[in-house]
């Protein structure tokens, strides 16, 4: 035991399935505001090897969001084989990235959905959320106001 025991954490692994298809959509570390001395934030980390579809609506939330995309070629991170699609807005302006890329997601800004269209390399997603405790996301259209994570994926934590 160390005096800054406090400041190191072993994050959970944790997995999110989709119910429909059994499609992987987080297979990777992710610690949360409740594991980091009440801090106000949340990161996911994983190596995604595969396509896949998240089903979050077009959504909005009053917090801070970044997601990241970069190689896992430790001798070049730059070395990206994939193709992402990214919406903005109401109206879900489609964005394709296909290099390192990072979105800065402000508060009430509406995104979604994300979609990992092609993997020819595995490669980095980052997820970080700021100011998140307690906050609700909410969906853009009225068709989804009553959309749950839980409903559509099935979310799995261990040690």
């Amino acid at each position: 035991m160390g005096n800054y025991d406090q400041y190191v954490i072993t994050p959970p692994k944790k997995r999110l399935t989709m119910k429909s298809n059994g499609s992987v959509v987080f297979d990777g570390l992710m610690i949360n505001h409740e594991q980091l001395l009440g801090c106000d934030y949340m990161m996911g980390h994983q190596f995604v090897r595969k396509p896949f579809k998240g089903d979050n609506p077009t959504h909005t939330h009053d917090f801070w969001e970044f997601l990241c995309w970069y190689g896992s070629n430790p001798e070049d991170p730059d070395d990206f084989d994939a193709e992402i699609w990214f919406y903005f807005g109401k109206e879900q302006e489609k964005y394709i990235f296909t290099k390192p890329t990072i979105v800065a997601l402000a508060p009430n800004l509406p995104h979604h959905p994300l979609e990992i269209r092609r993997v020819g390399k595995p490669f980095i997603q980052i997820e970080i959320m700021i100011g998140n405790k307690g906050k609700i996301v909410t969906p853009s259209f009225e068709k989804d106001k009553d959309f749950k994570p839980g409903d559509v994926m099935k979310i799995e934590t261990w040690y």
